[in-house]
């Protein structure tokens, strides 16, 4: 079955994910996420925000659109949560969410380098998406990773709340080009 397709609007995304929301203090959390994020057009969320409350908090900085872990987290509320992956549309660009990458089928490593020991990188976004995407967002494992393989931007912005160096990462798309920054919260 493929993902679902949703086209959005912008250029400057926030990317979330592993917040974890009722383990913190929520409202405080989302102020700093804010303040780490500056100005965006959308927040993109790739799982175990375990509770409604971490959507609505963010969905005060900017729309969400968010995938969820099927182990923990909300039911799902589409358009806005559903569980993934999802595909979603920015002009001529595919951003792949996913919940991890490091789970099955894909079985991904992330410690110290994004490496698919299981199926290449292109086999694994056919898995996930149908094809190949210009970025894929994922989380899971509270640790930022960067990395370019086979034509696609994989990132896992980290963990805003459960982290050692808790992160969050800004994405934009600009004249068919993806650029990431990973900002500690």
């Amino acid at each position: 079955m493929k993902p679902p397709r949703q086209r959005i609007e912008g250029r400057r995304f926030g990317l979330v994910a592993d917040t974890h929301d009722v383990a913190v203090d929520w409202p405080a959390a989302v102020e700093q996420i804010r303040a780490a994020m500056g100005p965006v057009d959308a927040i993109i969320h790739c799982g175990d925000l375990t509770s409604p409350k971490a959507v609505e908090g963010l969905a005060r900085i900017a729309p969400v659109w968010a995938t969820r872990n099927p182990a923990g987290d909300a039911d799902p509320s589409p358009p806005v949560l559903i569980d993934g992956p999802r595909i979603l549309e920015v002009g001529s660009a595919g951003i792949g969410v996913v919940f991890a990458l490091t789970t099955d089928p894909i079985g991904a490593e992330t410690d110290p380098h994004l490496r698919f020991p299981k199926y290449s990188p292109e086999a694994s976004m056919q898995m996930l998406f149908g094809g190949k995407v210009d970025v894929c967002v994922f989380g899971g494992t509270h640790a930022p990773v960067v990395a370019a393989a086979a034509g696609t931007l994989f990132v896992n912005p980290g963990s805003p709340t459960l982290a050692k160096t808790k992160t969050v990462g800004v994405l934009t798309l600009e004249d068919g080009l993806a650029q990431v920054e990973i900002r500690p919260v």
